[in-house]
């Protein structure tokens, strides 16, 4: 043991009004951004996702370093990364597709681009949680890290059973863009021209991204809390001499 790990304090877990992160945004159709407004949205979408893809290496490394690891911890520790990491991924990919629509001038450009930004969308949300009733629910991110929420405390799994309600709420409320997502998969072609020949509104396209962002970022405000939690068992072992020296 070292002394930069005898020096880190005991994290303080926070609950969040989740509730904040799932609320539904409104568009107008009459509402066009101009080329300077465009710029300003790409420059601070390009920030976000600088700020959440430095975190990327240090992520996968860890996965790496524990993959032959199969005590109950490190297990723990390779379902919460795996998801932390698809989690960040996603989010950062639907802000990129985002601004390349935004910033798209030629009109078929940018029919393309609203397509593959929905794929984004429909395929994020049903790997995060899946729809109600489908092979997809059982299967999902949010389904692997429930597995291992009797290891958190309380407090944990209450956070975990909040945003499983907004969660639930979101499938119940929208097939997120399934319908979109299925021609652009598979290039049915006669469906794709007819969804991509549908009229652009760019403040609706703008407010389906944010909500797949907006989202992750509950996700992610909740791993943050979780993360806390595992960092404090670790903090634990070290004072009652658990924890070998490197």
């Amino acid at each position: 043991m070292n002394e930069d790990i005898n020096s880190i304090p005991y994290e303080v877990v926070h609950d969040h009004n989740y509730a904040n992160w799932f609320q539904d945004y409104q568009y107008s159709s009459n509402v066009t951004l101009t080329k300077a407004e465009r710029e300003d949205l790409a420059k601070m979408i390009d920030e976000t996702v600088e700020q959440f893809s430095e975190g990327l290496p240090m992520v996968y490394n860890n996965l790496e370093s524990i993959k032959d690891l199969h005590d109950d911890y490190h297990n723990i520790e390779r379902i919460f990364s795996s998801v932390a990491l698809f989690a960040v991924i996603t989010m950062i990919d639907s802000m990129i597709a985002t601004k390349l629509f935004i910033l798209a001038e030629k009109d078929y450009d940018k029919r393309f681009l609203r397509g593959k930004l929905k794929v984004i969308l429909n395929e994020g949300f049903k790997r995060l949680f899946g729809f109600i009733n489908t092979s997809s629910f059982k299967d999902s991110e949010w389904a692997r890290l429930g597995s291992i929420m009797k290891h958190f405390p309380e407090a944990i799994q209450f956070q975990y059973q909040k945003v499983t309600v907004h969660l639930t709420n979101s499938a119940l409320s929208s097939s997120w863009w399934k319908d979109v997502r299925d021609p652009e998969t598979h290039i049915q072609a006669e469906k794709l021209y007819k969804s991509r020949m549908e009229e652009i509104i760019e403040s609706e396209v703008v407010r389906d991204s944010l909500k797949l962002f907006d989202t992750f970022m509950a996700v992610n405000q909740f791993l943050g809390e979780a993360s806390k939690c595992m960092v404090n068992y670790l903090l634990k072992q070290r004072d009652l001499g658990k924890l070998k020296d490197e």
